[in-house]
């Protein structure tokens, strides 16, 4: 016995964005992905240098006893100095790739 034939093809393609939406979204990616790589390493240098500051300032302690005027590192704060001097080291080297590849970026949006 024979199947009925039906008008409808067995294979139905998705329906895909139209162009002018893939644009948009291309561009909208780009943008953000520029000004991520344009404030990063800026905002990380600033977070490192603040964090330093208080991470410091919390940890030190002062020695009057032996008339110096700050006692010895304690262990904690020297693993905390490192861990931000590693942060502020990889943003400083970072921010010039950063900043140009966000500038090309920025500069060759599809209009």
């Amino acid at each position: 016995m024979e199947s009925p034939q039906t008008d409808q093809p067995a294979f139905v393609p998705a329906q895909t964005a139209a162009p002018a939406d893939a644009i948009v979204k291309s561009n909208r990616k780009r943008t953000v992905l520029a000004l991520w790589l344009m404030i990063g390493p800026t905002a990380l240098i600033i977070v490192s240098i603040i964090l330093y500051a208080v991470a410091n300032f919390i940890t030190s302690q002062v020695a009057p006893e032996s008339g110096e005027l700050f006692a010895e590192p304690t262990v904690g704060s020297a693993i905390v100095n490192i861990i931000l001097f590693i942060i502020g080291a990889i943003s400083v080297i970072t921010w010039l790739p950063g900043l140009i590849t966000g500038i090309v970026l920025l500069a060759t949006k599809k209009k």
